[in-house]
């Protein structure tokens, strides 16, 4: 019998953190904060209306529980804060009207359902959908 190393690797598809649904914005940001702070490498992908999240000012007025007084902007800073990875899906930032200029400067870049799925199928990742 032999030992595998655990795999330390984790890609987060967020498509379903919806803006307008505040109350689902956050715990993506928190899972991805706890998996880093846990050692390991974590990336997010952004689509459909959760490249909202990604835009200037939005995250900052959401709060995932009303009158928690934490934005999810805070749950985001946490997350990059243990080195989390955000990645914008181009079509989506297109499809959402959101300019480059309008991005977070955090962004680690743009990537769409190529680099997502390259890391579904790879064995080291393993993915989690929001």
């Amino acid at each position: 019998m032999t030992s595998e190393a655990p795999l330390q690797k984790l890609a987060l598809l967020v498509w379903a953190a919806d803006p307008s649904r505040p109350e689902l914005c956050a715990t993506p940001f928190y899972f991805a904060a706890a998996a880093a702070a846990m050692d390991v490498e974590v990336e997010m992908y952004f689509t459909a209306r959760s490249v909202e999240l990604l835009r200037q000012g939005v995250a900052e007025k959401l709060e995932a529980a009303a009158g928690s007084g934490k934005s999810v902007a805070d749950f985001r800073r946490e997350a990059l804060a243990f080195g989390v990875r955000l990645y914008a899906c181009p079509t989506a930032l297109a499809s959402h009207g959101v300019p480059d200029g309008a991005l977070i400067p955090t962004l680690a870049g743009q990537a769409g359902a190529a680099a997502f799925l390259g890391r579904s199928l790879d064995p080291a990742w393993r993915t989690l959908s929001f």
